[in-house]
């Protein structure tokens, strides 16, 4: 029997309510679920929240639906929203018996939830926007419901993760998965007998001097992304997540599956790569891979049959994994769950009206506020000015220039107001060197990482390192250094490879100079929420191309020397075209209004 010090929400959920405090309890219900609904289709559904490259601002959640429709590799996000629909509506009956009985502990994330909303719509970027949705969505429930909602939609909720598309981290991914899956085909190939060598994320056959046979001339394949595993890793994570909710009981055993989805997308991987070298061997590399129609390669029916194992692979170890860890458990939890696994309790008891409805209007309230302090935001977009010249000399000390412009391919791909200078530099000694600034137009993020563009070339990108380079005038630049090679065939039985070394880095309007990619993408958003600042990045390029050599006959000592002229040339050319300021960007002069 309570006490009289016994708070009110401590009593049991299923006191008898009299008719006025059913009704009350009803309207309440209903003040809470159109309410909040009406706050979350206005914050994700309504405000203009992101250009999304459609040139207007759209809100998250159509932004993010004609997004992810664009692209295949994330189309089974759509297929998210739903899966959630259907994982609350399992726990029906249970939601049913449980009472309002909110925590203000809830303020916690929906604060944070409005503060990502707000940092997103002030950098024009949709990542915080993601993390609003599940923040906010996590501080309603927690502030008007309670703990218990929250611990029964707990899965839903994190579920609900896998609806944002992570480019960001495919690109990171894959670049080491790549050689990893070429190295682990290699190994297998030479168990069955195969002899086959990998070098980055070139897969080709053994070379035997004994016959005569040059290395590739069996088959040479190259493991871009999509065949690196990061384009089914995402989709195979959530199948995992969603199969060990459904499947297994135990928290040890769902999270072993969940991890398990890496190695198994890569497994299937390299599945592929086996029966691609089979179709080859057999067939021929038309057959088996395709034909390559230009810098475009048309996959072949059987390519794409291959693609296949990836997704047959990785369920069969995923359900296997499930049947070691439940045994004949399996069906009957997965029967249990989808039953509902709780018994019905009718007329919940609301707990504190009073509190709750005062938790209500917070969980209101507060979103209202932070959609008047983005109406007061300043999210006009100046550019600053640039901190590169787009000018190189024509001579510099032994070596002697020759402009080549832009060409018409180039044109298309760039966004607009994308400019470049390029001259290719060559030296007495026959040291050839073709150095490219590209400066960015008033898009954000339209300058692209080489690791992308190159494969599209046919080159290979055998590793990748970061440079620390002092110049003449005494400034240090990071850069990244790569190692590139392509192969051709001039002749039957003759392969020719040429090998490159590739630095780049980005110059930000005032100065700021780094070699990652994303480094600079990070940078862009920070600081143009933060110090006011809207760059207009330029990318720097040095290419060193190699002398053509035959297949397995590379001297690696031209590489050094390569390397070691180029260090020497970038450290005398990059004073020519990179300001030595740092009020480039500091507003001085008037700034150039974006289009």
């Amino acid at each position: 029997m309570p006490t009289e010090s016994t708070h009110a929400s401590e009593l049991p959920a299923n006191l008898p309510a009299s008719p006025s405090e059913e009704k009350s309890g009803r309207m309440l219900k209903q003040a809470v679920f159109w309410g909040l609904a009406a706050v979350v289709i206005a914050l994700f559904l309504a405000w203009p929240y992101q250009q999304w490259d459609f040139g207007r601002r759209q809100s998250i959640l159509t932004g993010w639906a004609r997004w992810v429709s664009k692209y295949s590799d994330w189309q089974f996000c759509l297929v998210v929203p739903v899966l959630v629909g259907w994982l609350v509506w399992l726990r029906r009956d249970l939601l049913r018996g449980l009472p309002l009985r909110g925590d203000w502990l809830g303020l916690l994330p929906l604060a944070a939830g409005l503060f990502f909303f707000w940092l997103g719509y002030k950098a024009d970027t949709g990542y915080p926007g993601f993390l609003a949705v599940q923040f906010v969505l996590a501080g309603m429930v927690l502030l008007v419901a309670g703990m218990a909602w929250m611990r029964a939609l707990f899965f839903a909720w994190l579920f609900l993760f896998f609806s944002w598309p992570m480019q960001p981290l495919e690109d990171s991914l894959a670049s080491p998965l790549r050689p990893k899956t070429a190295a682990m085909a290699a190994s297998l190939l030479r168990l069955v007998g195969v002899d086959a060598v990998s070098e980055g994320s070139a897969l080709q056959s053994a070379p035997d001097a004994a016959r005569g046979i040059e290395i590739g001339a069996a088959f040479s394949l190259d493991v871009d992304a999509k065949c690196s595993g990061i384009n089914s890793l995402f989709a195979l994570m959530m199948i995992s997540a969603l199969l060990g909710y459904l499947a297994l009981r135990q928290p040890r055993s769902r999270l072993i599956l969940f991890v398990c989805a890496v190695p198994l997308a890569v497994a299937g991987n390299v599945v592929r790569l086996l029966l691609l070298v089979a179709g080859t061997l057999m067939f021929g590399g038309e057959f088996a891979v395709g034909r390559r129609m230009g810098e475009h390669q048309e996959m072949s029916p059987y390519h794409m049959f291959a693609g296949f194992a990836v997704f047959g692979v990785a369920l069969a170890g995923m359900f296997a994994l499930c049947w070691l860890f439940e045994g004949r458990e399996m069906k009957r939890n997965m029967q249990r769950r989808v039953a509902g696994g709780s018994s019905r309790v009718e007329n919940a008891a609301i707990q504190a009206p009073r509190r709750t409805w005062a938790q209500l209007a917070a969980a209101i309230l507060l979103p209202l506020a932070a959609l008047g302090i983005c109406a007061g935001t300043d999210i006009s977009f100046h550019v600053a000015e640039p901190g590169v010249r787009l000018q190189l000399p024509l001579s510099l000390g032994d070596y002697q220039g020759r402009e080549y412009d832009m060409t018409a391919q180039e044109k298309n791909l760039l966004d607009e107001g994308v400019k470049l200078v390029r001259n290719l530099y060559s030296s007495s000694t026959g040291r050839q060197i073709m150095t490219t600034v590209i400066l960015s137009g008033f898009v954000k993020r339209s300058l692209h990482r080489p690791e992308v563009c190159l494969p599209n070339q046919g080159w290979t990108v055998t590793d990748r390192t970061p440079l620390t380079l002092r110049l003449a005038d005494g400034r240090e630049v990071t850069m990244m250094m790569m190692r590139i090679f392509r192969d051709a065939e001039p002749q039957p039985g003759v392969r020719i490879r040429t090998r490159a070394v590739n630095f780049y880095w980005y110059i930000g309007s005032d100065g700021t100079a780094c070699a990652d990619h994303y480094e600079h993408v990070f940078l862009s958003y920070f600081d143009s929420t933060f110090r006011n600042i809207q760059h207009r990045w330029a990318m720097a390029s040095i290419f060193v191309p190699l002398p053509e050599q035959r297949v397995g006959q590379e001297d690696p000592f031209i590489e050094l020397g390569a390397v070691e002229d180029a260090r020497n040339f970038i450290s005398q050319l990059a004073p020519q075209f990179m300001l030595n300021t740092s009020n480039a960007a500091s507003g001085s002069n008037p700034p150039a209004s974006a289009p």
